[in-house]
């Protein structure tokens, strides 16, 4: 009994099945006997246009080509109107009030996204069977990946808003033919996108990760041309985006403004024990070089047409001007300290300024200076007793060497120039020198006077080099600390964002759209 149960079931399945079908053969012979779809579906052209309702559904921002000036964008897009060619009475095909057919089959409003940078629509678009119900609307579903052109304004990458739009519109009927709406009011304020619940067009849409979608806004059209009297309608969907800078920050801004300032530093470190650390130069020939590179890399992501160069660009210009300023000082540092290795003495005013410096009792010009300066300042006031005291003895050493020449040349001198009384002091002092010791003194007590005069030279060259050097170094001090304020504030003012959010107003519709 359950077998001829499930037997019954099975027929009158089929049965209805291909019922069914055969109905449907019958209502799309009875549909498409005499149908063109060449002609737009109206029996009478002067009954008005074609009104065709569009839904828009912004789906994803995909990519934005600053180079090209294109924005990649994913829409879906659903299209509404009345064909009076296919309508039927659904009590004469077995109660059928809708039917899916092959978009091909039937005329379709050949609307276009007008600002296409890529016009191969077959391989960015796709179209699924269209839907007819019996009272001859028709339902068209479209997706679309476009190329939008869109006058991308680049001065304040990568802080840049940009207020780009799609136009949908007919490309061969005019306002007579066809006329274009939209399934929502078009919207009059500025959106909230926090929002978008109450705004369909926004209902699946995907953020970027780049891009933050600020303002939404779209608007009815009707543009007139010189060569028609009829208007032609569009519609246009305006967006607002404003990039996420976070990706530039941390992989291009902060990286390049840790270079600049570690490479100030190392402009102005204490030279090394061996002597001036020449290698300077060739540190900031190096950090200028990179900084260049980046730059190239921060080319290749700007128009290579902009009319003015971006805040990136006038960003690293920045630093590289930094960098050469900073160059140029360390040389200039290093030409003040040569002069102590030319032996060049320093003014006494400029001597007396840097040892009437008291860095110990003022804190913060030890913090500032640091206490090699300090040491440094000891160090010369040391060399200037030293030398002080060697300039006495070598004055002493020399007016007792004339006094000990002019003793032993008056031996040589007339005797009948002399008294009784010097003759007998010159013939004593003749007996207690002969000639070849006289002369062994006189090569000592030369050789004695070379190597104090040596030792002295010696004592000035170097107390006058670290004199230079001190000067030298406090000059360092002072030029990386105005470099490093000064680039943390470039910094600052070139990466602070004061701009206001790209809200789109009519004013900014109407002249994007025309």
């Amino acid at each position: 009994m359950k077998n001829l149960q499930l037997l019954l079931r099975i027929l009158v399945l089929q049965y209805l099945v291909v019922s069914g079908c055969t109905q449907q053969k019958q209502l799309i012979k009875y549909l498409f006997r005499d149908y063109h779809k060449e002609l737009r579906p109206v029996k009478d052209e002067s009954s008005g246009p074609t009104n065709v309702t569009v839904q828009l559904y912004f789906k994803q921002i995909q990519k934005v080509h600053e180079n090209d000036q294109i924005i990649t964008l994913y829409c879906w897009i659903e299209e509404y109107w009345q064909d009076e060619f296919l309508m039927w009475n659904p009590s004469d095909f077995g109660n059928i009030k809708s039917l899916h057919v092959p978009s091909e089959m039937i005329w379709k409003p050949d609307l276009l996204v007008y600002n296409n940078a890529n016009m191969n629509i077959k391989e960015n678009e796709m179209q699924t069977n269209v839907q007819i119900e019996h009272t001859g609307k028709i339902s068209l579903f479209r997706a679309i990946i476009t190329d939008i052109t869109c006058d991308l304004q680049m001065e304040k990458f990568p802080y840049d808003q940009q207020i780009c739009f799609i136009m949908l519109a007919s490309w061969s009927y005019d306002g007579s033919q066809i006329m274009l709406n939209t399934a929502e009011q078009p919207t009059e304020a500025p959106l909230d996108i926090k929002n978008t619940t109450n705004l369909a067009i926004l209902n699946h849409y995907i953020p970027n990760m780049e891009w933050k979608l600020v303002d939404f806004r779209y608007r009815n059209n009707l543009k007139y041309y010189d060569c028609c009297p009829n208007p032609y309608p569009d519609i246009s969907y305006f967006f607002a985006i404003k990039r996420n800078p976070s990706y530039y920050l941390f992989t291009l801004i902060i990286p390049s403004a840790f270079i600049t300032i570690v490479t100030v530093i190392g402009f102005f470190t204490p030279h090394s024990s061996t002597g001036e650390n020449t290698e300077k130069v060739s540190l900031g020939v190096t950090a200028l070089l990179s900084l260049a590179i980046i730059l190239m890399m921060v080319s290749d992501k700007l128009p290579a047409t902009s009319n003015s160069v971006p805040l990136l660009g006038q960003y690293y210009i920045g630093l590289i001007f930094i960098m050469f300023l900073a160059t140029y000082c360390t040389t200039f540092t290093l030409g003040i300290q040569m002069q102590g290795n030319a032996g060049r003495p320093i003014t006494r005013r400029l001597r007396s300024f840097l040892l009437s410096i008291r860095m110990n009792r003022n804190s913060f010009v030890q913090w500032f200076f640091g206490r090699e300066l300090m040491n440094t300042q000891e160090s010369i006031k040391m060399r200037l007793k030293k030398y002080d005291k060697l300039s006495e003895l070598k004055k002493k050493f020399a007016n007792g060497f004339i006094q000990f020449q002019q003793k032993l040349l008056k031996t040589d001198e007339p005797k009948h120039n002399k008294t009784s009384l010097v003759e007998q002091e010159s013939i004593d002092s003749s007996k207690l020198l002969d000639p070849a010791m006289y002369n062994v003194v006189v090569d000592v007590l030369s050789s004695v006077q070379s190597i104090r005069q040596d030792l002295t030279s010696q004592e000035h060259l170097k107390r006058i080099r670290k004199e230079w050097q001190m000067l030298a170094r406090m000059l360092e001090k002072i030029i990386m600390w105005v470099f490093i304020i000064s680039t943390v504030l470039f910094a600052s003012f070139m990466l602070y964002d004061t701009q206001d959010p790209p809200y789109i107003t009519n004013e900014v519709m109407r002249s994007k759209s025309t």
